[in-house]
Parts: structure tokens; C-alpha cells; sequence
């Protein structure tokens, strides 16, 4: 009986890599493309075809347009989550701060509206994997927001009675639908965060001192 083929581990770390390549140039392309043309004036075929590789490779690697157009919204989160830090870790009053950092979400979020949309819908239908990972990414920020408030109620700004990562999720939450309205609205960054404060503001008064 013929053996099974098995790869090699040089086998294995050839294929990883022409993976790895492959995702690469359809990102690139699709991050091309809908910077010339948006999202909804480019193909799958478009994309493949700049990136020389068949289109059924979308469907491979990121379950669809959709899920391109989310990869390339994922691959800005490292740069996103070291600006929010350097907030964080900046001077002033933390819920300044806190305020400044949600500026820079907004307008990282809302710098294409069209695919915030489009994300927000993927969101539903994403695979298990995709979203253990989303949330992993949620979390993450979720904690800035939390840190901010905790340095808040150590201030004094904040009455102690809240735990800090229950406000973060509910200030998570405001802002949430905030920017889907904005998209909707088509509000600039700076108009949506100047409506969404005052309801941070709003949930916040419950955690004030007295």
C-alpha cells in the first residue's frame, strides 16, 4: 500500500509562509483598492487579480469580503492600542484623558464609515474563532477604559462604588452606538464624541462623590 504523504517540517514552513504571503498581498491589494475605489466599487475578482492569486482565497483566509475588510481594520489595532496607551499614561486629569482617548477611537473608527458598517455586520456572523479573538482585542481597550476610571475614583473625581470594569463596559457600550449612529448621521469624529459625552457624563453621575 502506498505510504501517506507527510509534510516535512521544512514542508510545513514552506506552506506557512506562502500562506502568510498570500494574506498579505490580498490585504494590500484590498487596502488599495477600496482607498481608490470604497468598499462597495471593488470585486473579489479586483482584489485577487491585483494580488495575482485566485479569488477563492478570500473565502480561504477571511471567510469573504467582509472578512478581508476586518482584517484590515484588525491590523490597525496594534498601532490604535499604542496611542490609547500613551493617553493613559500621559498627565491631567484622567477623565480628560479618558475623553481624548475616545477621540482617537472615533476617529480611527469613522475614518471610512462605509466599513465600520460593514464590520459591525460581519460582527453577527463571524466564525467562533474570529470572535474569541475580537474579544480578546475588546478587552484590551475595555482595560484602558478601566484604568483611566480607577485613576479617576483614586482621584477623587469618582466616588469608589463602581467597579472600574463595569463602568469601562457600559462607557464601551455608549460609545458603541454612538459611532453606528454617527455612521448613519454621517457625523464627523469630534461631532459624534461631543453627543456621546455628555452620557458618559450622565452614567457617570451615579459614581460621583456626593
Amino acid at each position: 500500500m502506498p505510504r501517506p504523504y507527510k509534510l516535512t517540517e521544512d514542508g510545513r514552513a514552506a506552506r506557512a509562509a506562502r500562506s502568510t504571503e498570500t494574506r498579505e498581498a490580498l490585504m494590500a491589494a484590498a487596502h488599495a483598492l477600496f482607498g481608490q475605489h470604497g468598499y462597495d466599487g471593488v470585486s473579489v475578482t479586483e482584489i485577487a487579480r491585483k494580488a495575482g492569486v485566485s479569488a477563492s482565497l478570500i473565502n480561504t483566509y477571511f471567510e469573504g469580503k467582509a472578512g478581508l475588510a476586518y482584517a484590515l481594520v484588525e491590523s490597525l489595532n496594534d498601532a490604535q492600542e499604542a496611542a490609547s496607551r500613551a493617553i493613559v499614561e500621559g498627565g491631567g486629569p484622567p477623565l480628560r484623558r479618558l475623553r481624548d482617548m475616545l477621540l482617537v477611537w472615533a476617529r480611527g473608527d469613522l475614518s471610512d464609515p462605509r466599513i465600520l458598517q460593514v464590520v459591525q455586520g460581519y460582527s453577527w456572523q463571524w466564525s467562533d474563532e474570529t470572535e474569541t479573538r475580537n474579544r480578546a482585542t475588546r478587552a484590551i481597550f475595555k482595560g484602558l477604559v478601566a484604568d483611566l476610571v480607577a485613576e479617576a475614583q483614586h482621584s477623587g473625581e469618582i466616588a469608589a462604588t463602581l467597579a472600574p470594569a463595569r463602568l469601562a463596559d457600559a462607557i464601551f457600550g455608549l460609545y458603541t452606538w454612538r459611532t453606528r449612529d454617527a455612521v448613519f448621521s454621517r457625523r464627523a469624529p469630534e461631532e459624534a464624541l461631543d453627543l456621546l459625552w455628555p452620557q458618559i457624563e450622565s452614567l457617570l453621575q451615579a459614581a460621583r462623590p456626593a
